[in-house]
């Protein structure tokens, strides 16, 4: 299976999870996947986020990998985005951007990858533990023709 994925551009869509409340949870945001460089069942490339809290337009570094009909895929912002409690966002100067886990499976049946989301970001520690927020949500993507 591992021909399913191939350099170029790949059209996918994400929505948020439960975790951004109920005016953001459920809303479906576009982006693009451009593979540059796959070798050996990994690859590399940029996304480009049309839509989505915080950004328009905004590009990403992208590596991941297929085994199967699994993908796993990370993507790196380069900016660090906070949201407040009406749904609003801002640029959180000086601090460095957050990754986003990917990680689905190839569906037959529509011809997409699917899967789930997920954002850990560090948001306090003491010398015994250490505070994580989870952000998480779905994400569907197939080849642009």
């Amino acid at each position: 299976m591992s021909n399913l994925l191939s350099l170029g551009q790949w059209q996918g869509f994400f929505q948020y999870g439960p975790e951004y409340g109920t005016i953001i949870e459920g809303q479906e945001a576009e982006f693009r996947l451009f593979i540059e460089d796959y070798n050996d069942g990994k690859f590399s490339g940029r996304i480009i986020d049309w839509e989505g809290l915080g950004v328009d337009g905004e590009v990403s570094e992208v590596h991941g990998f297929i085994d199967g009909d699994l993908m796993s895929f990370t993507k790196q912002y380069s900016r660090s985005f906070i949201i407040d409690e009406f749904g609003n966002t801002s640029i959180e100067e000086g601090v460095p951007g957050h990754s986003v886990i990917y990680e689905g499976h190839f569906d037959k049946e529509t011809n997409n990858f699917l899967g789930k989301w997920e954002i850990v970001r560090e948001v306090g520690h003491t010398s015994e533990l250490t505070l994580e927020e989870v952000c998480s949500g779905s994400w569907r993507m197939r080849r642009h023709d």
